[in-house]
């Protein structure tokens, strides 16, 4: 049983942190900004603001199917059709359109395929360094494709080639890459790997690169799609591996994925895509250079998620951006810096708890909390945003929010707010955040709060209802 989601959010979502912010950590914090960070040495101090994150284990590979492999040569329309209905039937037009012969697709029925085997049965011919795929090749259920320590498949754009797996793909120490051709009949078809339906996916120690194009989620890079009623036996885990120029990794309905010590650079959209699922883990990674999308981006509906650790530097957009419908959400030690929009924009969730973040240098609101229930904003350092460090929008009638023991310095604004619900403040450190300290809902607060001490209440509206219940335990 894995156990390290409930306890880190369990520790997040505890009561409030008792104490003042670290003046020599946070003096540390600074002079490493002003040094013009990376992120790397700013993620060993976030660990220490955060007080400390353990990377959690990653789950060993289950084994593969055994024995030996079946393969026949088919129509692409076949796994076509199967494809539409478990991820839909968008852009498969432009799919065949890209397929040098619609006719000349491997098929592996069973076992398990590596690449010598392929080789041998004549399926794929040696490349420098590698193997080279020339075709497409899908996985049936049942079926397995190993790639194994220092091996490379390189897919032929020209030929219109990709991986569609049905089945299991196991990737250990190896390299799955793209070529630098082009496709004469789809000019953006990059090849790709797409896993869904009941197949399963783990890579560790390995390399993807130039994979994926702008397209429907199931080709933009590695995608594993398993979002329907029947879910594959053991959950996908992508760990200490390199994406560069994928165009995505996406995971859908991926219920216990763990995502840990990967490095990105160069995607097109974000650069980690989730959608739906529970008890899900992205720790320990880095992501930098996303051109068009947020570093990391949440959407659907989603529960027990740990987002810990990740250093998330120089996208185009929002550094972490979680728009779906989140219950239990813990964000810890995380760094997010030189991001060109919102450092964190969190979208309606509940139970949420963002502690021991560096948030700096992003082109507009630090941390954005917009319609969240309860939430504890702590120990944070937000510092040098281009709008407000920490904005609360469309809260009222929503759960309180307490904001403590966070430092923020150099923002334009400090906090700002518009729907204010209750907040509560307590042991924030706003002395250099000049020039403006509130703004919005917050700015006729000011008075009061200066007057008040350490802690101050800002009540929720009058027409706000009270919670039944505390959302954050469970029943």
């Amino acid at each position: 049983m894995r156990l390290w989601p409930s306890l880190i959010l369990a520790t997040a979502l505890a009561g409030p942190v008792l104490g003042q912010p670290d003046t020599i950590l946070h003096g540390a914090i600074g002079r490493e900004l002003q040094a013009d960070a990376d992120g790397e040495v700013l993620s060993v101090l976030a660990a220490r603001l955060a007080g400390d994150v353990q990377m959690p284990e990653v789950p060993k590979a289950t084994p593969v199917t055994a024995g030996p492999m079946k393969v026949i040569e088919g129509d692409v329309q076949a796994a076509l059709t199967q494809l539409s209905i478990l991820a839909g039937g968008n852009g498969h037009l432009s799919l065949q359109l890209a397929q040098a012969s619609s006719k000349d697709v491997l098929y592996l029925l069973s076992g398990t395929a590596t690449l010598p085997d392929l080789e041998a049965a004549g399926y794929l011919h040696r490349a420098a360094n590698g193997w080279r795929l020339s075709r497409p090749f899908v996985l049936w259920p049942g079926s397995a494709l190993v790639l194994s320590e220092g091996e490379l498949l390189e897919l032929d754009t020209a030929a219109g080639a990709f991986i569609l797996s049905f089945g299991d793909v196991r990737v250990a120490g190896a390299t799955l890459r793209g070529d630098a051709g082009n496709n004469a009949r789809v000019p953006s078809f990059r090849p790709f790997l797409l896993v869904t339906g009941q197949g399963s996916f783990h890579a560790e120690g390995s390399t993807f690169a130039a994979l994926g194009f702008d397209g429907p989620v199931a080709f933009r890079g590695v995608s594993v799609l398993t979002g329907g009623l029947m879910k594959p036996e053991s959950p996908p885990v992508v760990a200490r591996s390199r994406f560069q120029d994928v165009y995505s990794l996406s995971f859908e309905g991926a219920d216990g994925m763990v995502l840990a010590r990967n490095r990105f650079s160069g995607a097109g959209a974000a650069a980690v895509s989730v959608k739906d699922g529970r008890d899900i883990v992205l720790a320990g990674n880095r992501i930098t250079r996303t051109a068009s999308g947020a570093g990391i981006r949440l959407s659907g509906a989603l529960e027990d998620v740990v987002i810990a650790a990740n250093v998330i530097v120089g996208g185009g957009r929002n550094g972490l951006q979680i728009d779906g419908k989140t219950l239990r959400l813990g964000l810890r030690a995380n760094v997010i810096l030189d991001n060109a929009g919102t450092g964190i924009s969190l979208g309606p969730a509940t139970c949420v708890a963002v502690q021991g973040n560096v948030i700096a240098r992003n082109g507009t609101a630090g941390l954005r909390l917009s319609r969240t229930g309860a939430a504890r904003v702590a120990q944070n350092a937000v510092l040098d945003n281009g709008s407000a460090g920490i904005e609360v929008e469309a809260q009222s009638g929503l759960g309180p929010v307490l904001l403590s023991d966070n430092v923020l310095s150099g923002n334009r604004e400090g906090l700002r707010a518009a729907g204010l619900g209750e907040v509560r403040l307590d042991g924030n450190d706003l002395a250099r955040q000049t020039p403006r300290q509130f703004a919005g809902d917050f700015s006729p607060w000011l008075g009061f709060y200066l007057s008040a001490g350490d802690a101050f209440v800002i009540p929720a509206a009058t027409s706000a209802a009270p919670a039944a219940s505390d959302p954050c335990q469970p029943e």
